[in-house]
Order: structure tokens, then C-alpha cells, then sequence
């Protein structure tokens, strides 16, 4: 059995309307994207200030509240008025500090670990 091989590929003729039909197509499309208004990038976010946000009701609101006390509160005290475990109320604690809130957490002279606000930010 011998093998057929073609000696050169066989283009397919195009007729020269055609040819100018794809161009116009291609001019239009061209226009049609340069019309368009392009995606913008977002601007960014405003920089938060320097004033603390509004504060959650809720359980996060009565965590705010109970630090917010001039001696703070510590994680048992917040357990007991909550409800929650103490994790729950550290992850808490993580989340209001990225809204921007300035909690953080002091040992006083007698050894008591209290969460307060910052003096320095708020």
C-alpha cells in the first residue's frame, strides 16, 4: 500500500469582497470598544478617622459598653454578662480592632488582665 502525502497545503480562496466584509467587521468592533466606557479601578476607600465608629447594639455593644468602664473589664466578667465563651469573645475583640475600635488589653499593678479602649487612640 503506498502512502498519499500532499506536496503543498491547499488554502481555500477567499473572494476579495469577502475579505473586505471581515475588515469592516473588524473596524466596527474596534469602534463599538473604543466607545464603551473602559473599567475604572475603584477609588480607595476613604481613610477611616480618627474618631472611634458607631458602636453595635447587641452583645458587641454591651462588650463596648463593659470596657468602655474606666477600669475595663476582664474576659470572665464579659463571659458572665454575654453568655459566650472566651474564645468567641477574643474573636470578637479581633474583629471590632479591624472596624477600628481601640481595644486593647492592660495588667494592672495587682496582676488583673482587663480589656479597655486605648487612652492614646480614642
Amino acid at each position: 500500500m503506498t502512502r498519499r502525502t500532499r506536496s503543498t497545503p491547499v488554502q481555500p480562496k477567499i473572494e476579495p469582497k469577502a475579505i473586505v466584509a471581515v475588515a469592516r467587521k473588524a473596524e466596527v468592533k474596534a469602534k463599538a470598544k473604543a466607545a464603551t466606557p473602559s473599567r475604572t479601578v475603584p477609588e480607595p476607600a476613604p481613610a477611616p478617622s480618627p474618631t472611634m465608629p458607631k458602636a453595635p447594639s447587641g452583645k458587641l455593644g454591651a462588650l463596648l459598653d463593659r470596657i468602655g468602664q474606666p477600669i475595663g473589664a476582664t474576659i470572665d466578667q464579659l463571659a458572665d454578662a454575654t453568655g459566650w465563651q472566651t474564645h468567641t469573645i477574643r474573636a470578637a475583640f479581633s474583629r471590632l480592632r479591624q472596624r477600628g475600635f481601640p481595644i486593647i488589653l492592660v495588667t494592672d499593678a495587682d496582676g488583673r488582665k482587663a480589656y479597655r479602649f486605648d487612652p492614646k487612640e480614642g
